[in-house]
């Protein structure tokens, strides 16, 4: 019995005397990479905006609606829901940041610092707020995807969006009657932060 004791007491001691391979070396361990600095195409696309849309009084419209900078004007996208099935409804930044009337009257008037005449987003004047009417699906559901020129987000120049709200309205927006468009009431209001 002894010489088994004697033995297992030895490759005891051989086991705990052994040296991980972490502790074997002297070299120092390997800094952790350096956080890479972002370009700063990656910091402005990083720096967005949200609008969460909320119905007006008597309306179940709802949706998120997110703004990143993009080329020339800013990219929203995201989904507007509560809609009549099939309608098409106007779509504008107004220039209060304010929801907070039960219709949203408290929005104001369509965001337009270049004091241009209402009138179709792709044509050469309009408010810098008109944007592409939008269309429900057969579940009153409208995916938003629209490029809008001539706007910013978080510049502080006159075309910055941000602190400035998004109303759906009623109806489609004809792009010709002053001073909206003839799109009817505000039945959605989402302030942009």
């Amino acid at each position: 019995m002894r010489p088994i004791l004697i033995a297992s007491l030895f490759v005891c001691a051989a086991a705990c005397s052994r040296q991980s391979p972490d502790t074997m070396t002297n070299e120092p361990a390997a800094p952790p990479p350096a956080a890479q600095t972002p370009t700063p195409a990656q910091e402005q696309s990083a720096v967005g905006a949200v609008a969460e849309l909320k119905a007006t009084q008597g309306n179940g419209v709802s949706g998120t609606l997110m703004l990143s900078p993009m080329d020339d004007g800013i990219h929203i996208n995201g989904s507007i829901k509560g809609l009549t099935p099939g309608s098409t409804h106007g779509f504008h930044v107004h220039e209060n940041g304010d929801c907070s009337a039960p219709d949203a009257s408290s929005a104001g008037a369509h965001f337009n610092p270049t004091q241009q005449p209402h009138g179709d987003p792709a044509g050469a004047s309009h408010h810098l707020g008109d944007i592409p009417n939008v269309t429900a699906d057969g579940e009153g559901a409208a995916e938003v995807d629209i490029h809008v020129s001539g706007l910013t987000l978080r510049t502080g120049q006159a075309d910055d969006v941000v602190g400035k709200s998004i109303i759906v309205h009623e109806k489609a927006d004809d792009y010709t009657s002053q001073p909206s468009g003839d799109s009817g009431n505000r039945i959605a209001c989402g302030i942009i932060k």
